[in-house]
């Protein structure tokens, strides 16, 4: 009972949200000169994935803000990329920090949302991630991403990046 009026109260806070306008602009990875790259880093070898996959976009000159969240009660110490967890959420799962903050309001041209397990924290941080261009996978939570990707349960956050390129370079 307490789960489903949980749930109430988040999908409700995610409404809200959604009505906010944003300037929707076409971006890939090449043409984009900031990236928001925000993932579930709850598994080691995904966050690691991604990390590197961040570090390839900052060697081609693109600003990249690393985002990931930990369905823990804590970060591990050493990352290379700003995370949080679940302490740093309120009782609807909805984040409450500032590394949250500073992402959510920082200009992007692109966000990358790597969500397969459709945690309500990272969507709701990816409907209120100031971007033009919004690419996520697909869920059961309101969203505004401009490109949406199944994932298969086997396949992980290398076959998402794959998949990504691939769509992006035929509407390019």
């Amino acid at each position: 009972m307490l789960e489903s009026i949980r749930i109430a109260f988040f999908k409700n806070a995610l409404r809200a949200l959604s009505s906010k306008q944003r300037k929707r602009k076409l971006y890939t990875t090449q043409s984009a000169q900031t990236i928001g790259l925000l993932f579930d880093a709850t598994a080691e070898k995904d966050w690691k994935v991604l990390s590197d996959f961040g570090k390839l976009l900052e060697k081609d000159g693109k600003k990249v803000q690393l985002l990931g969240f930990f369905q823990a009660k804590q970060t591990p110490e050493t990352l290379g990329f700003e995370g949080f967890s679940l302490k740093e959420t309120d009782w609807t799962r909805k984040p409450k920090s500032e590394k949250v903050d500073r992402f959510v309001k920082a200009p992007l041209d692109l966000l990358i949302c790597y969500n397969p397990a459709n945690l309500p924290t990272l969507a709701w941080v990816a409907l209120a991630a100031n971007a033009a261009m919004k690419i996520g996978t697909a869920g059961q939570f309101a969203n505004d991403f401009d490109l949406q990707l199944e994932i298969p349960e086997n396949k992980g956050p290398q076959y998402f990046i794959e998949q990504m390129h691939l769509y992006l370079a035929k509407l390019s």
